[in-house]
């Protein structure tokens, strides 16, 4: 009996550490978010925010994903060697955006910390051209 559990134990482990090793998911500032952006054009910019804080600004060129649905639509017609960034207003929503990613899609994933409110802190650059937000 000892045995069967100590299998099943060991088993588990090994299956965390598989899927731990797959996902790749780390929190950045706001100055680290940035440099992503500017230096690799091939990520994938998504904004997680509620649509009434989408409205007040918004990175230039993020695909505005308010629902599970749509994040799932946009994740599932990108490669996944593209980087997905992702952001909200605050950091919350996108950490809960960037959980439910790494559990089924195997890009490497950045989320924002603070959101963009300290975005805008920080003095970066903000749109408002909701023709841009796809």
């Amino acid at each position: 009996m000892k045995r069967i559990l100590l299998v099943s134990i060991l088993s588990i482990f090994v299956s965390l550490t598989i899927q731990a090793q797959r996902i790749e998911f780390k929190k950045v500032s706001t100055n680290k978010f940035h440099s992503l952006i500017e230096e690799d054009n091939n990520h994938i910019l998504i904004d997680v925010s509620r649509e009434i804080d989408h409205l007040e600004g918004f990175i230039p060129n993020a695909i505005f994903a308010e629902t599970s649905e749509k994040l799932y639509h946009i994740l599932d017609t990108t490669p996944s060697t593209r980087p997905i960034l992702i952001y909200c207003k605050h950091g919350k929503r996108c950490l809960k955006a960037s959980w439910l990613i790494a559990e089924k899609y195997p890009h490497k994933i950045f989320a924002l910390k603070k959101g963009i409110e300290d975005w805008k802190a920080k003095g970066y650059k903000v749109s408002n051209d909701l023709d841009s937000s796809k």
